[in-house]
């Protein structure tokens, strides 16, 4: 069996001409720019069932300058969604699938309708789709109901079923996450880190990250971050790293099981 060794770009939505799908889930948006950011660059973009109305609502308020209103794909149960702003983009052109089944969340219906427009099949043919991707960007707040939130959690564990090696990204107002699976990673950061305010002074320090051993104990091996993990064990009721910090713009993490990586977002970069 291969071991997994991958590097992450999580900041490769801030680059021109990145192939990437962005996500809205029904969460109200904290932070206007940078879901615009995320949907104008994407080259895919859906809404899930009430994150229609969200859309709707940032849109039809906002003073943004949107290229492209309209979602490609509208999914979910409809539930929780307005009617009216699910026919208004149905009449402007966007495909929607009702996705009733009730074993899974809206937010895993939704990669599984995204897996079946843009990723190869096999990923290993030479001949791709001008609609494949390379990352998905879930725009959702961390804020509601704690259930809703583990939810999209699960969802990262259940994502390389439907998406085979895509990145899955969670992103909100202050946060980026993300699933890493058992093997070695690499994390990336943007070579230029800015403040809000646009001046480009290195940031570095005052960024913070974690490691959550949401699979259970899980053995950990790292480099470039404050306090670095030594063939450290992780676990509920004993030790998780949190408000960790970063050393350098390259961070390696060596896991045995799935760890949840979390970080501060970067406004601007």
């Amino acid at each position: 069996m291969s071991v997994l060794d991958k590097v992450w770009h999580p900041y490769m939505f801030r680059n021109v001409g990145e192939k990437y799908c962005t996500v809205l889930l029904n969460q109200p948006i904290l932070d206007p720019a940078l879901a615009f950011s995320l949907w104008e660059k994407s080259s895919y973009r859906v809404t899930v069932d009430g994150g229609t109305s969200v859309w709707a609502k940032l849109i039809n308020n906002s003073n943004f300058s949107i290229g492209k209103e309209v979602p490609d794909l509208i999914t979910g149960d409809f539930d929780s969604a307005d009617k009216e702003n699910i026919e208004y983009f149905k009449s402007m052109g966007a495909e929607v699938v009702e996705t009733m089944d009730q074993d899974r969340t809206d937010f895993t219906k939704c990669l599984d309708e995204i897996g079946k427009r843009c990723c190869t099949a096999n990923p290993s043919d030479l001949q791709r789709s001008d609609n494949d991707i390379s990352a998905v960007y879930a725009y959702v707040e961390n804020s509601g109901r704690l259930d809703q939130i583990m939810a999209n959690l699960q969802t990262l564990f259940l994502s390389e079923e439907y998406l085979g090696s895509v990145s899955v990204y969670l992103i909100n107002s202050e946060s980026l996450s993300w699933l890493l699976k058992p093997g070695r990673h690499t994390i990336h950061l943007p070579q230029k880190l800015v403040t809000d305010n646009g001046n480009e002074v290195d940031i570095l320090d005052s960024l913070h990250c974690g490691l959550i051993p949401l699979a259970g104990p899980t053995t950990a091996t790292t480099t470039g971050l404050k306090w670095n993990l030594t063939n450290d064990e992780l676990k509920f009721g004993a030790l998780i790293s949190t408000s960790n910090g970063f050393a350098a713009k390259e961070v390696t993490v060596v896991c045995d099981k799935p760890l949840l990586w979390t970080m501060d977002v970067l406004k601007r970069c």
